[in-house]
C-alpha cells in the first residue's frame, strides 16, 4: 500500500483485515471536520463504516486558513461498497450545514435520478414536505424537479443541484465543490462545461469529489485514469488524495472469499454478498469486466501515456506537402458527438507518406458540409474511412445518396482503428510520414493517450487529460485509407484518354 502522508494514521479498515490497495493523501493540515460529519450522517440515517469515516476525514482536513487540504480527490471503490454514502453524507453536510453551493454529476440520466431519490429521502421533495427527514428538511427553502434542473436550495445559502454531465452544463449556479459520481466515465470535455462554473463560488475554497471504479478496457474516459497515474507516480499533487480498494489481478471472479479482501463493506455486513455474486454471473463470461466492476482491478496498461513521442512527430516536420500518391481522406466523430474531425494523406506504394489536418468542427450542425467537401473532389479520392458511431452512418448514408464511389468508402472497426494507430506510429518512428505544422494536430497528437482495444493487445487513440485525439485519429484513419485502398483514381483517368 502506497501511503504519501504528512501526518494520515493508517486507515482503520486495516482492523478488519481488508486493506486498501492504495492511499495516498497529504495529510490533515490543521484539522478535519470527520466529527461533524459523521454526526450529520448519523441524522440522515447512514451509520459510517470505519473506511467512510477515514476517507471523509482525508476530504474534510483543512489547513490553517481553513481551505481544504486536498482539492481534487479520487475515490475508486468496487461495486456495492459504498462509496455513494460518502459522497452523500459528505454534499448533504457541505450545503445544509456549511452553506456551500455543490454540483452532483452522473454519466446517465437514469443514475442522476436515482441520486437524486436518495437526497429526497433525506431533504424531502419540496418545503414544508413529510417525505424525508424534518431536520433536514426544515432547512429547505426551495426545491425544483423540473428535468435536468432538480436542485435544492437551503437556508444559509447552500445549493445542491443535479446534473448529467453534457459537453455543455447550462447550470445557472455558481459552485463551490463538484462531486463527479461514475467518474470513470467522465470525459475532458465534461469537465471542460462543468469548470467554468466554479470559478466564482461564494466560498473560495474548490473542491472536487471523484467517485468511481476503474477505467473500463478500450474506454475513451481518461480524466480518473489520469488521476490515479498521478496520484501513483512521483509527482503526485499537493492537492490530490486517492484512496483504492481493489485486486492487483483479474485472479477467480467466481471466489467469493476473495471479495472480502477488496470489498471494505463485506465485512461489517453492509454490503450484500449475494447481490454482489448476482452481479458477477451477469457479467460471465467476461471475467475481465466483473473483476474492474466487483474487485476494483485496474487495467496494468492504463496509464494516461503519450502515444506517439513528441519528438518523433517533430521530427517529421516539412515545409513542403507531398505532391504525388494516393488522395485518401479519414473522417473521425468523438464518441459523444461533439466534433468531427477531417484529415488527407497521400502515400506512394513503397515509398513515403503525408498527412494534413483539413478541419476540426463541430458536429452539431449534422454531416451535410463534409460530405459535400468529399463529394467535390469524389474524382480525387482514392477512399476516405469512417469512423464513430454518433455521425459515421450518417455520413456514409450521404455518400452513398451523393453517388460517392462504394467502394471508396472504408467504415471503421476495432480491427481498422488498431491497425491505423499502429500504422501511423510505425511510419513517425520510421520517418517515412511528413506532416506540416499545425498547433491542433500537433497538439492531438503528442498529448492524445494510448487506450488499449479489446483483449488481443490491440490499441487506439484516447483524449488526453487536456487534448482530445478526433485529429489525430483521423489522420490515422486518412493513412490507412490511403495505404490499404487498391482504387487508385488517377491510374484510371490515365486509361481513359
Amino acid at each position: 500500500m502506497k501511503q504519501q502522508s504528512r501526518s494520515m494514521p493508517l486507515p482503520n479498515q486495516s482492523r478488519d483485515g481488508c486493506h486498501p490497495r492504495h492511499w495516498v493523501t497529504q495529510g490533515f493540515g490543521a484539522g478535519n471536520l470527520v466529527e461533524e460529519v459523521r454526526e450529520t450522517a448519523r441524522l440522515a440515517g447512514y451509520s459510517l463504516l470505519d473506511w467512510q469515516v477515514d476517507v471523509i476525514a482525508v476530504w474534510s482536513a483543512f489547513d490553517a486558513l481553513g481551505q481544504w487540504v486536498h482539492r481534487r480527490n479520487g475515490a475508486s471503490v468496487p461495486r456495492q461498497a459504498g462509496k455513494s454514502v460518502n459522497g452523500i453524507v459528505w454534499v448533504i453536510f457541505l450545503a445544509c450545514m456549511m452553506g456551500y453551493k455543490v454540483l452532483w454529476t452522473d454519466h446517465n440520466y437514469s443514475t442522476t435520478c436515482e441520486m437524486l431519490d436518495r437526497f429526497r429521502k433525506i431533504l424531502g421533495r419540496r418545503p414544508d414536505d413529510n417525505y424525508g427527514i424534518k431536520a433536514f428538511n426544515r432547512l429547505v427553502t426551495a426545491a425544483c424537479s423540473k428535468t435536468a434542473q432538480e436542485s435544492y436550495e437551503f437556508k444559509g445559502g447552500g445549493v445542491i443541484a443535479f446534473s448529467t454531465r453534457t459537453k455543455s452544463a447550462g447550470l445557472g449556479y455558481s459552485f463551490d465543490v463538484v462531486v463527479y459520481d461514475e467518474a470513470q466515465e467522465l470525459m475532458p470535455e465534461h469537465v471542460q462545461a462543468i469548470m467554468p462554473t466554479t470559478s466564482s463560488g461564494a466560498k473560495h475554497n474548490f473542491q472536487a469529489i471523484y467517485l468511481g471504479t476503474p477505467t473500463r478496457a478500450g474506454s475513451p474516459a481518461t480524466n480518473f485514469m489520469q488521476m490515479r497515474t498521478e496520484a501513483l507516480g512521483d509527482a503526485c499533487g499537493d492537492d490530490l488524495s486517492w484512496v483504492e480498494w481493489g485486486a492487483p489481478e483479474i485472479g477467480d471472479v467466481r471466489d467469493e472469499a476473495r471479495l472480502y479482501e477488496v470489498n471494505p463493506s463485506l465485512a461489517s455486513g453492509h454490503a450484500d454478498i449475494n447481490a454482489i455474486s448476482a452481479g458477477i454471473r451477469a457479467m460471465l463470461p467476461d471475467d475481465l469486466a466483473a473483476a474492474q466492476e466487483y474487485f476494483g482491478y485496474w487495467l496494468p496498461g492504463t496509464t494516461a501515456a503519450s502515444a506517439i513521442d513528441a519528438a518523433a512527430w517533430k521530427a517529421c516536420e516539412t515545409d513542403a506537402p507531398m505532391a504525388g500518391g494516393k488522395l485518401a481522406f479519414g473522417v473521425k466523430f468523438s464518441p459523444d458527438g461533439a466534433i468531427v474531425a477531417i484529415s488527407w494523406a497521400r502515400a506512394e506504394r513503397g515509398a513515403g507518406s503525408y498527412v494534413e489536418l483539413y478541419d476540426v468542427q463541430g458536429a452539431s450542425g449534422g454531416t451535410a458540409g463534409v460530405s459535400d467537401m468529399l463529394l467535390r473532389n469524389a474524382a480525387e479520392i482514392a477512399a476516405v474511412c469512417i469512423d464513430g458511431k454518433s455521425g459515421a452512418d450518417a455520413l456514409i448514408q450521404r455518400l452513398n445518396d451523393g453517388g460517392f464511389p462504394k467502394k471508396a468508402i472504408m467504415q471503421g472497426s476495432s480491427a481498422v482503428v488498431q491497425a491505423a494507430a499502429t500504422m501511423l506510429r510505425d511510419e513517425i518512428c520510421s520517418k517515412t510520414l511528413t506532416h506540416i505544422a499545425s498547433p491542433a494536430l500537433d497538439e492531438s497528437a503528442t498529448r492524445s493517450i494510448k487506450r488499449d482495444i479489446g483483449k488481443n493487445g490491440g490499441w487506439g487513440f484516447g483524449d488526453g487529460p487536456d487534448s482530445v485525439s478526433a485529429p489525430i485519429e483521423s489522420v490515422s484513419l486518412a493513412l490507412y485509407a490511403a495505404r490499404t485502398t487498391k482504387r487508385d483514381p488517377g491510374r484510371v483517368q490515365e486509361a481513359s484518354f
